[in-house]
């Protein structure tokens, strides 16, 4: 993704008095990635916690945060989004979001998709810089792989699994679910390609988890001692 966020990056940072990155030492920002049907938020909060304890009792005072759906929110209000296109923009619907431009609250403002996606980059690259973070999803890998101190999970289970786990907390049946993982799973990739083109995975994450064979708990133990070998904290 070096080509147009880094650039558009550029000439933000030159813009923007509020925001030098020159005096920031960036990082260290930790970000999860999932397959539909698998837990994200879950692992990042507890995992938050953990972090932050762990400093605590080094007798460091830094707080580890999760950013998630601020994301959306924080560029939804920069863009000035109308609530249905926050919805829109929260369940990767790219179509339906640029179907209804007119719902927007200036009717002359008409950000187009590369603007929008580059509002979202701008957000999670700022707040990544400024350290002790832990960001869900929207590409948070490819946006952060240039700063040093990171480290990028995603966590993916077969789709019978995540159909299963679907149907169960969504109420729908087997069919279904297993479409909406395949319909969610395409919309997220979509979205990444942006930011990562045709590279694999493997160019943007450090590790991955089958969470079909694996818990919550154990997944935060093996990434808190990363980010001890790490020195994140």
């Amino acid at each position: 993704m070096d080509n147009l966020f880094f650039k558009y990056m550029k000439e933000r940072i030159g813009k923007r008095k509020a925001v030098d990155t020159s005096n920031l030492s960036l990082g260290p920002v930790m970000t999860i990635s999932r397959e539909f049907g698998c837990p994200a938020l879950d692992i990042a909060i507890e995992l938050a916690k953990t972090l932050t304890e762990k400093n605590k009792e080094s007798g460091i005072n830094k707080e580890w945060r999760v950013v998630s759906k601020e994301i959306i929110e924080e560029s939804a209000r920069e863009l000035k989004l109308t609530p249905s296109l926050i919805d829109d923009l929260s369940e990767y619907k790219h179509n339906s979001f640029f179907e209804n431009l007119t719902l927007f609250l200036s009717d002359n403002y008409y950000p187009g998709n590369t603007k929008v996606k580059n509002t979202i980059a701008k957000f999670i690259y700022e707040t990544a810089a400024e350290g002790n973070v832990i960001i869900v999803g929207r590409a948070g890998e490819a946006i952060t792989k240039n700063i040093e101190k990171s480290f990028h999970t995603k966590i993916i289970a077969p789709l019978d699994w995540r159909a299963q786990e679907v149907s169960l907390s969504e109420n729908l049946s087997i069919s279904d679910a297993k479409k909406r993982c395949i319909d969610q799973d395409r919309r997220r990739e979509q979205f990444r390609h942006f930011f990562e083109g045709d590279k694999p995975d493997n160019e943007f994450f450090n590790i991955t988890f089958n969470y079909r064979d694996m818990t919550t708990e154990e997944i935060v133990e093996l990434l808190e001692i990363v980010a001890e070998i790490r020195g994140f904290i």
